[in-house]
């Protein structure tokens, strides 16, 4: 939900062959959600998916080179990429992938992916060619297909990607599979070396003990640009930061009062001062850079005083102050991640300008695991955190499609206000009826507002500069395993 990509670099390390490199990136986030990031990121360099999707979210060829609809969206043919080998020696066959699928696939819709769960099923048509039957048209098979890297189904350490696995503890690693089918690798190993928490990985990256760091925070941006030893590049990512509510709580029960709070936080403040300018106000949940969505213009609304009145009309005015303490009109207690200090900074923000319009706010820090465990619960009345849009639209579905009790599911907020557009997004077969959708659901996240949708998310990557990227689009560690030392104040973009 919260960690997108992976890598690094340096030179030849001891009791390495001449000429062989090493590429060696710091990951920090903390240490509670430490050991499942490095895996992610890990699976980044030996897998791939079927199906990619570019940045604006529309699908591209990764295992698959080709595929084509049929049967009004109820039946999807695919043509695999010819010449593509395992990392043990195997080639890439229809019968493979056919096995690799339908091992998630079987069951219960309930028990599988969410883009699998209307599959009926998966055939082998040919050496490379694929046939996945539907009940009924879905949007979001492709995009399972991207979320599905694909490994051998009789080992799920054998990939196809541009490194093999080595091992994944205490330190991830991969070497170089000379057998890749996009080429060679520009470096001969990666090591993936986590640690507790963000500032712990740019020390290392400082002190000349990494090459890499996934993310740097804020705090650190304007120290590491200055650095001559130290290139970053920021870019805004389908992460947003919301304040979600649990519909459960007396007052957010009521859509006018979820209204009043969403006008009565200053986003551009909130980007300004407590994530230092690095981001941007959010309208909503929908990536919004996706092909098919078109944000409202200007900023998200900003307006205390309708805010208050809004409040009043809801049945909450503002009690007297008594005993030395201020007045208010109800409190709520607020979970926020506790392992990256923007969140807090972001937390009080909001505490305070809530506080302007009379709501009480108690703010308790929790870890990404306890607050991931509490959510899953329905065990809060609003926390804040980061959350991932992805690129396409399925995280949207994940996220604020309502669940049954036995679902496994994000968060249980109790929110059932935007069913019908999800479903109508998803039983989508044209552009013109995605289009239509994610109009329809956008207009219906504002005037219900389910969360207080507050900024996109930037981040930041900081790579050693004699390392040349090649980067390929925002983000130099998607194109991470044609990184070459040589340089990259020449070619990093």
């Amino acid at each position: 939900m919260l960690i997108a990509a992976a890598a690094a670099t340096s030179c030849t390390r001891p009791g390495e062959a001449p000429g062989a490199s090493t590429l060696r990136v710091a990951f920090g986030i903390g240490p509670t959600v430490k050991a499942s990031g490095v895996d992610t990121i890990a699976g980044l360099l030996f897998n791939e998916p079927l199906i990619a999707h570019d940045s604006r979210g529309r699908p591209q060829p990764g295992l698959a080179e080709a595929w084509a609809w049929e049967s009004n969206g109820r039946l999807l043919r695919i043509e695999l990429k010819k010449g593509v080998r395992f990392h043990d020696g195997s080639t890439l066959t229809a019968p493979l992938v056919q096995r690799f699928l339908a091992a998630f696939a079987k069951g219960p819709a309930s028990d599988r992916p969410l883009g699998l769960q209307r599959v009926t099923g998966i055939e082998a048509t040919g050496e490379h060619s694929l046939a996945i039957s539907l009940s009924r048209p879905d949007l979001f098979l492709l995009t399972e297909l991207n979320e599905l890297r694909v490994v051998h189904p009789d080992n799920p350490d054998v990939g196809t990607g541009p490194f093999r696995l080595v091992r994944l503890q205490p330190i991830a690693e991969a070497e170089r599979f000379d057998g890749y089918h996009g080429g060679m690798p520009g470096s001969s190993r990666v090591q993936i070396v986590p640690y507790d928490s963000q500032r712990s990985a740019w020390a290392a990256l400082m002190r000349g003990e990494a090459d890499a760091a996934q993310e740097i925070t804020r705090d650190a941006v304007d120290f590491m640009e200055r650095s001559s030893h130290v290139v970053t590049h920021s870019s805004t990512q389908p992460f947003y930061i919301p304040v979600v509510f649990n519909h459960n709580h007396a007052a957010f029960t009521n859509p006018i009062v979820r209204r009043a709070i969403d006008l009565a936080l200053d986003r551009a403040g909130i980007v300004e001062r407590a994530m230092l300018g690095r981001g941007i106000a959010a309208h909503g949940p929908i990536w919004r850079d996706h092909w098919a969505y078109d944000p409202p213009a200007g900023p998200p609304g900003f307006d205390p005083v309708q805010a208050a009145g809004l409040l009043d009309s809801a049945g909450f005015p503002l009690r007297p102050a008594m005993n030395g303490q201020p007045g208010s009109r109800f409190a709520f207690r607020c979970l926020f991640w506790s392992e990256d200090p923007q969140y807090e900074r972001i937390a009080l923000m909001v505490q305070r300008q809530l506080s302007d319009i009379g709501i009480e706010v108690e703010l308790e820090p929790v870890t990404l695991r306890d607050l991931a465990l509490k959510a899953s619960r329905g065990d809060f009345d609003a926390f804040l955190a980061r959350a991932n849009a992805g690129r396409s639209l399925m995280f949207t579905y994940r996220f604020w499609r309502s669940a049954s009790s036995s679902d496994d599911v994000f968060w249980r907020t109790g929110y059932t206000g935007v069913d019908a557009e999800l479903d109508r997004l998803r039983d989508s077969t044209t552009d013109t009826q995605v289009r239509d959708a994610i109009a329809a659901l956008s207009a219906r996240f504002r005037e219900d507002a389910p969360a207080a949708f507050i900024a996109w998310t930037e981040v930041t990557r900081a790579i050693s500069s004699d390392i040349s990227v090649n980067a390929e689009g925002a983000d130099p560690f998607m194109s991470i395993w044609k990184w070459r030392r040589g340089g990259a104040r020449g070619t990093y973009p």
